[in-house]
């Protein structure tokens, strides 16, 4: 899954969640406003159907478990969440994300960010999605190549979610930051004046 993060805050969330719930609501609504942008222009750098190459179109006589390209998927697939998200192996949490969901949008978004995957070849064993079983070992770069190419942000290097995020430079991440600051403003003049109240 490809996504950009905003990470940390996860104890403001919390107590704005616990204390100051109207807080929370406008800070989620101004989240939505700084990342729907971005979303909008992500879904618009997806191809078309008629773009991709041929062999990555749905086709009714193939049950291949490469997922199959399709825009309207992909699209749907690119979407913005204003909830923390669980922990990271680091312990990172983020305060809200653009996120790539379907498989053939995330393919799309990072192929060749590391090069060709390892070929294997069809009939090599294994269940792992980090090599080419492909009959042919060219097809991996060639895949690549037939794509275009990379934009690189200070996020990560795609072609929908990052490229946007790229060309938003930093409007959308600033717009953010200002929502998360003014919300964390107001909480502290609350809790100063003794006006919060437990929600639970």
């Amino acid at each position: 899954m490809a996504k950009v993060e905003l990470r940390g805050y996860s104890d403001l969330r919390k107590a704005l969640k616990r204390f100051a719930p109207d807080l929370d609501k406008q800070l989620k609504t101004e989240l939505a406003a700084a990342l729907k942008p971005v979303v909008n222009q992500a879904r618009g750098f997806v191809p078309a159907n008629s773009d991709i190459m041929r062999g990555w179109q749905p086709r009714s006589f193939s049950e291949a478990r490469f997922p199959f390209y399709d825009s309207s998927t992909i699209k749907k697939g690119i979407v913005y969440k204003t909830t923390p998200s669980k922990p990271n192996a680091n312990g990172f949490t983020s305060m809200a994300r653009i996120i790539n969901q379907s498989a053939a949008g995330a393919i799309y978004e990072t192929a060749g960010l590391i090069g060709p995957q390892p070929w294997v070849g069809p009939k090599a064993g294994g269940a792992s999605k980090k090599v080419s079983r492909s009959n042919w070992k060219g097809a991996g770069a060639q895949f690549i190549s037939n794509l275009d190419p990379l934009t690189s942000s200070l996020k990560g290097s795609g072609r929908l979610i990052f490229k946007a995020w790229s060309k938003n430079r930093g409007v959308a991440e600033g717009a953010a930051m200002k929502a998360i600051d003014k919300a964390t403003l107001q909480f502290e003049e609350r809790a100063k004046g003794n006006r919060l109240r437990s929600a639970a």
